[in-house]
């Protein structure tokens, strides 16, 4: 054979060889699609669309409230804790739960101190009311005793200047000349003495005389010139004393107690009167503070008779208070020997009828509840009794952030007497119903990117792979949310995201 034959032959045998593998390709690609075709699609849990009743039902957590409820503390006016008077020790206390009366003794305090405080108060009037009977006798003395000292300072005053004025004049000039007369006096007499010698012993010489004469004579007069010598000098020693001495000093004294006796003079003017005025003021000072102290007595003895503490009405002692529903019983301080202090509520007496309930609402919940709305309430001591509610009021501003406070009616018959203030009940209110709702489990409807208003599920339909369909919802309650288009009855998705691949 030919080459070229040979090469043609090979041509075709290549040409068999591919037609041959295409044809078992499409073969096996149509096989594989018609499989894919006949399986069937993986949709997990799923829910079937139907219509039927529907309702919102709002529960509340609330607690039995007594309408009437009498708070019980000591208010105590004068004894106070700048008085040593608080805080306030317990004796005795009535137990948590005892049913009293109206005046029935709930509380004894100890009341040794202020028994104590009302005796030293009693004693200090007493002695305030004599200082003040004593003042009200010397003001009169003073009022009248007050020209008398003016007058005497100013004689005393007049006194010393005219003694001043006198000296001046008179008296030194006189001292003076008699020191210097006593000088003279003294000169005098000395000469007289001395002369008075002389002329003696001239005499006695002669022989007239005897010599014991002679010498008696002569010895006195001798005596006589020394004493007169001495008498001399003291005269001048004195005379000096007087005018350098002695006359100067009384002047001064005499000028320092003139000016003494008008400083006296002018403060006796000036402060007598302000003197009296003082006793005066002192007085109303007197009556006022004693005023103030019968007041104070009279308070603390009050405040005493408060102190035993008596129910102010009928019906049952709690301990502590109630706040907005919330009970804060601590008996802890009501035990012998415990403390409280002045203005705390430390008991409370309630009338456990009329009552109602107190609840709280959250604020997501608000816009299903309106005052008006009836519902049951089901005591959680008593499940069996469900009591017809009503809800009345709801606080216009939150009592804690996020959470509102409601009151609420509800009727209390004979049959309910084991309820009382304190325990608590769930409330439920239906916020919508409809008969033929068509509803799909909450869980079924879903949100993109924090969109609330773009709703949709997933929709199963025969032959294809679940698919996002929107929806449009209605309300949403006990699990379920209502869908008010975009579905009907009988449709089917469903109740989870499917799993992605």
């Amino acid at each position: 054979m030919s080459r070229i034959g040979s090469t043609t032959t090979s041509i075709a045998t290549a040409l068999i060889i591919i037609g041959l593998t295409s044809s078992a390709l499409s073969a096996q690609q149509g096989k594989a699609a018609k499989k894919v075709a006949a399986a069937p699609v993986s949709k997990g849990p799923t829910y079937k669309v139907e219509k039927g009743p529907f309702k919102v039902i709002v529960s509340l957590k609330g607690t039995f409230e007594a309408e009437d409820m009498k708070e019980v503390y000591v208010s105590p006016k004068a004894w106070t804790p700048n008085t040593g008077g608080a805080p306030l020790t317990v004796l005795k206390a009535l137990e948590h739960g005892t049913p009293v009366k109206k005046g029935d003794l709930v509380l004894e305090l100890d009341l040794e101190k202020i028994d104590r405080a009302i005796k030293d108060l009693k004693a200090d009037s007493a002695l305030a009311q004599a200082a003040i009977q004593q003042a009200e006798e010397e003001l009169p003395l003073v009022e009248k005793s007050l020209p008398l000292e003016l007058a005497a300072a100013d004689r005393a005053k007049r006194v010393a200047d005219e003694d001043l004025e006198r000296f001046l004049k008179v008296d030194r000039a006189l001292a003076e000349e008699q020191a210097r007369r006593h000088v003279e006096s003294s000169e005098h007499y000395l000469q007289s003495a001395q002369e008075e010698l002389k002329q003696l012993e001239k005499m006695y010489r002669s022989k007239d005389l005897t010599e014991e004469t002679e010498e008696f004579i002569l010895k006195r007069t001798r005596f006589q010139v020394r004493m007169a010598e001495f008498s001399l000098k003291s005269a001048k020693i004195a005379s000096e004393h007087t005018l350098k001495t002695e006359l100067p000093r009384r002047e001064k004294n005499l000028q320092e107690n003139a000016a003494r006796l008008e400083v006296a003079l002018e403060k006796a003017r000036n402060t007598l009167p302000l003197v009296l005025n003082q006793k005066r003021l002192a007085l109303q000072k007197m009556k006022y503070d004693h005023v103030k102290s019968s007041e104070r007595l009279a308070q603390m003895e009050k405040d005493r008779e408060m102190m035993t503490v008596r129910a102010p009405a009928d019906g049952i002692v709690y301990h502590g208070k109630c706040q907005n529903g919330v009970w804060s019983m601590d008996g802890g301080k009501l035990h012998r020997g415990g403390m409280i202090a002045p203005e705390e509520t430390f008991m409370t007496i309630v009338n456990s009828r009329p009552a109602f309930v107190r609840a709280t609402i959250e604020e997501k919940e608000l816009h299903l509840l309106r005052p008006g709305m009836k519902g049951k309430a089901v005591v959680s001591g008593y499940p069996d009794l469900k009591l017809p509610a009503e809800l009345v009021r709801i606080s216009a501003i939150p009592t804690t952030p996020g959470k509102f406070d409601a009151r609420i009616a509800v009727t209390l018959g004979p049959d309910t007497k084991a309820i009382t203030p304190g325990m608590e009940c769930t409330v439920k209110f239906v916020a919508y119903e409809k008969s033929d709702a068509l509803t799909v489990p909450a869980t079924a409807v879903f949100t993109d990117d924090g969109d609330a208003d773009d709703h949709y599920v997933y929709l199963i339909s025969k032959g294809s792979a679940p698919a996002k369909h929107p929806v449009k919802v209605g309300r949403t309650g006990g699990g379920k949310t209502e869908i008010d288009s975009g579905l009907n009855a009988g449709d089917e998705i469903l109740t989870s995201k499917p799993e992605s691949k």
